[in-house]
């Protein structure tokens, strides 16, 4: 397996969130978080600003969770 560009995941992962870790092989962690980010946006911004809180949550976890799901691509951890 090829390793993986720790810069390049958390660039990806900043802007969609989750999808720096789709990047890293973990397709069904990184989609799902994609997903919850996306919806928790779009009814923040259509029923409660709550919501927008969750996905900003999200986002920071999704950047953790891209650094170690890299790290442990590329076999460090």
């Amino acid at each position: 397996m090829a390793e993986k560009n720790m810069w390049i995941a958390m660039i990806i992962s900043f802007i969609f969130a989750g999808l720096g870790i789709a990047y890293a092989d973990n397709l069904n962690k990184g989609f799902g978080l994609f997903i919850s980010a996306l919806i928790c946006g779009i009814l923040g911004v259509t029923v409660n600003i709550v919501f927008i809180g969750v996905a900003i949550i999200i986002w920071i976890y999704s950047l953790y969770a891209t650094y170690k799901e890299v790290e442990y691509a590329n076999g460090e951890l």
